[in-house]
């Protein structure tokens, strides 16, 4: 049994090592394409304590996630051990993978097939919370920049927001046609939850954490606050959602979306390019960190047992 667990442990431990080598070769080509493209020569850090601000904030981000974990399987009888191992796990697996599979199926445990559908039921509401949340936000951002300049635009956003907001509030029927496998049965058989109002309100304060981080590491490489970048972010957000992901997750795919919607607003590139990257730093590779420790012990615990 301790063979099987350290064997468990290294397969483990060497599939993340892995990934991350493949994470430095991914940073390694797009470095050599920036630096053609892009000049970090004169960009400094002018203000630290807007750069450590932001960075006092990621707490703050990680509580949230979990409260949103935790209330979205509040109606399932889960005991908090199980509920600490498949949040972390979906943090580990979110580091290479889409949002919305690590919260689904990253979560998945290897027997218990009704605890991995609660596990999959939670992923689908807390991730049509945060997009429901971000479309909603980037028509308003839509409408405040451009109002009838690009109507297309807004119109996206709005239809994409309600469309999403009608399927987060109402519980959708399967067609009789796939009620006839036990699958659909037991996704239909779930209990709803009670608490989607919180998790939407949740929702909305991470994302206004999110934005005041993005706004403060932009302070600290010292381009001055303005209103109107609030509402360019609110787009940029939005398009970056409905944006494809990569391996890694939307790793360099975030900071050129977020480059071309503030460079077309005639800010500067390289200084949203490198605060793109340092919010996702911030709260994307510290709770990986923190969630690779975690199992560690946990596999040390059970192999020590």
């Amino acid at each position: 049994m301790q063979r099987e667990s350290k064997a468990t442990q290294f397969n483990a431990t060497l599939e993340v090592f892995i990934r991350f080598l493949l994470l430095a070769c991914l940073f390694t080509i797009s470095y050599k394409v920036f630096y053609k493209w892009l000049s970090f020569e004169a960009i400094k850090v002018t203000n630290y304590f807007f750069l450590f601000c932001a960075f006092l904030l990621f707490p703050i981000n990680f509580w949230l996630e979990w409260k949103r974990f935790q209330r979205s399987v509040d109606q399932h009888s889960i005991p908090q051990s199980d509920q600490y191992h498949a949040f972390y796990q979906g943090i580990v697996v979110s580091f290479f993978t889409p949002a919305f599979i690590a919260t689904t199926f990253g979560r998945f445990g290897i027997k218990d097939r009704l605890r991995n559908l609660q596990w999959m039921g939670a992923g689908v509401l807390t991730g049509l919370a945060q997009f429901t949340v971000t479309m909603l936000f980037a028509f308003g951002g839509s409408l405040f920049l451009f109002g009838v300049n690009r109507l297309y635009v807004t119109f996206i956003f709005f239809g994409v927001s309600v469309l999403s907001l009608f399927a987060y509030f109402f519980k959708i029927k399967f067609p009789d046609r796939l009620m006839r496998w036990k699958l659909f049965q037991d996704i239909q058989a779930l209990p709803p939850s009670q608490n989607k109002g919180q998790i939407l309100i949740l929702s909305v304060v991470r994302y206004a954490v999110f934005s005041i981080q993005f706004h403060l590491v932009l302070l600290a490489f010292g381009v001055p606050f303005d209103l109107q970048q609030v509402f360019i972010l609110m787009i940029s957000y939005g398009l970056i959602t409905l944006s494809p992901s990569i391996l890694f997750g939307k790793i360099v795919l975030r900071e050129l979306i977020a480059v071309a919607v503030f460079s077309w607003f005639a800010y500067p590139k390289e200084e949203i390019m490198l605060t793109a990257f340092f919010t996702w730093g911030f709260n994307v590779v510290l709770p990986v960190l923190i969630a690779l420790i975690r199992i560690s012990s946990t596999w040390k615990a059970r192999f020590l047992s």
